[in-house]
């Protein structure tokens, strides 16, 4: 050979140095996509003999990730246990318990009378809602909770020491930031919240009242993401007008559905209010369950005496 260079020196140079080269470049670009640690990587033979004569158990089903479904609805459901459910208010609270109570009374599900009568927003300095609602839950933790305030609120209240309106702008602060705290300390404990309307009300100066307090809910639950619970539709004729007798949902007659003082309802009223947010809460718990791949589980609900509220 010219030069000096012998054969094999002129095959290293001209073809394997090449081709190594191109091996490298190779390796380095399935090293970046992550698959040069798998072709290379030893295999562990025990480890696959392992898994191929007894496979993992089946991991725990996650907590539910579906939209409106509240954290700790969510865990109930993936954990198989009971559901507890939590009505605040006033009153009109102690009657939607009674009402929902009667219509989730199934395996699975436990609704807890935590209302209050004669309780509102613009009364803190008789009872503050918040350390109220705070120290039932510290007793109590639940998966849901039901709230229907308002109907001691159709009035003004004092704010530093002067008279504020009903439904002024300084009322609706300071009632506003009142509101959304239970919202907030419901929402960080993992509660999935439920709003309840007030009903169209006999007296047309009271109506009124009643109506635009539905609508300033209403509004504060929008901006909180939070189920609102209308039920005037359900409590009005078919002319939209306050009547004493409602058309009963399962039997298709009419029933008497308020009392005597054309604000609050019968039994059989606070059942007809409560039907469809009855019928919210279980689509939910039933969704919830399906999502944790419990769909027909039927758990055991825990006995009834001596539950918060209950009845007897």
């Amino acid at each position: 050979m010219a030069d000096g260079v012998r054969g094999d020196d002129v095959l290293t140079r001209n073809v394997l140095v090449p081709l190594l080269d191109r091996f490298a470049v190779l390796l380095v670009a399935l090293a970046s996509g992550g698959l040069a640690f798998s072709l290379f990587a030893p295999v562990d033979d025990s480890q696959a003999r392992t898994q191929t004569s007894a496979p993992a158990p089946t991991a725990r089903p996650a907590a539910v990730r579906t939209a409106g479904v509240g954290a700790n609805l969510a865990a109930a459901a993936s954990e198989g246990r009971v559901v507890q459910v939590g009505v605040f208010g006033d009153s009109f609270g102690d009657g939607i318990w009674w009402a929902i109570d009667q219509q989730l009374d199934e395996d699975g599900i436990r609704v807890h009378r935590l209302s209050r009568a004669a309780t509102g927003f613009t009364s803190y300095q008789n009872v503050n809602l918040l350390d109220d609602i705070r120290a039932k839950l510290d007793r109590q933790p639940l998966d849901i909770a039901v709230i229907s305030f308002g109907a001691n609120d159709t009035q003004g209240i004092m704010a530093d020491g002067r008279a504020t309106e009903y439904m002024s702008e300084t009322w609706q602060r300071i009632i506003g930031e009142r509101v959304d705290a239970i919202v907030t300390l419901l929402r960080a404990r993992g509660v999935q919240v439920y709003w309840v309307g007030l009903p169209r009300m006999r007296s047309g100066r009271y109506d009124e009242k009643a109506q635009r307090m539905n609508a300033f809910f209403a509004q504060r639950m929008r901006r909180q993401g939070v189920a609102f619970i209308d039920t005037v539709a359900t409590t009005q004729d078919a002319q939209g007008r306050f009547t004493q007798a409602l058309r009963n949902p399962e039997t298709g007659r009419p029933v008497s559905a308020r009392t005597s003082d054309g604000i609050h309802m019968t039994m059989h009223g606070y059942k007809i209010l409560a039907s469809g947010l009855s019928q919210r809460i279980r689509t939910s718990i039933a969704a919830a369950r399906r999502q944790a791949g419990r769909p027909e589980e039927r758990q055991a609900a825990s006995p009834r005496a001596g539950a918060v509220g209950s009845r007897g």
